[in-house]
């Protein structure tokens, strides 16, 4: 059996996507973003439950400037892991993150460049496929998660193409 933790790193995002709750900045600007020290003795005590998988997700997980030192903690306790980025801040991280991360995921919304943005309320279409670019340079294997809703399931083989 194979126990998953998904582990908040923050409640904050960058993006205010119309599915998530999330988008609710006000609700989360004064809840601090997971520490360091906190999420190490966390690790230490979920590896002696038995949990091997941790996704480090929230909001929007590389928002919590600690998010490299918590991937390689996890990695080196032999965990599997994994983070959720709608990629606007992956280019800054992603040579750091290198190794660190066994299943990356790209968050992309619809193929349509103006719905992705609509949805997201920012502009990041670009951006997934420029980080598609980088993690490939690096030898990553990043993969597309679709939130899927009313208006977009019918794009689900226009998706397929693109992933």
């Amino acid at each position: 059996m194979l126990l998953l933790c998904n582990y908040y790193v923050t409640y904050k995002c960058n993006a205010s996507c119309e599915f998530c709750h999330f988008a609710d900045h006000d609700a989360f600007k004064n809840v601090p973003n997971a520490s360091l020290d906190d999420f190490k003795k966390n690790i230490t005590e979920l590896k002696k439950l038995g949990v091997k998988f941790i996704d480090l997700t929230g909001g929007e997980p590389l928002l919590n400037k600690n998010i490299v030192e918590m991937a390689e903690f996890a990695n080196n306790s032999n965990m599997q892991t994994s983070i959720t980025t709608n990629t606007l801040l992956y280019p800054k991280y992603a040579e750091r993150l290198v190794g660190k991360i066994n299943l990356l995921h790209f968050s992309l919304d619809s193929p349509d460049e103006e719905e992705h943005n609509r949805i997201r309320k920012v502009n990041c279409y670009k951006s997934v496929f420029e980080s598609f670019k980088i993690a490939k340079s690096l030898g990553e294997f990043p993969d597309i998660l679709f939130t899927v809703t009313n208006d977009t399931v019918y794009k689900l083989p226009q998706m397929y193409d693109i992933a």
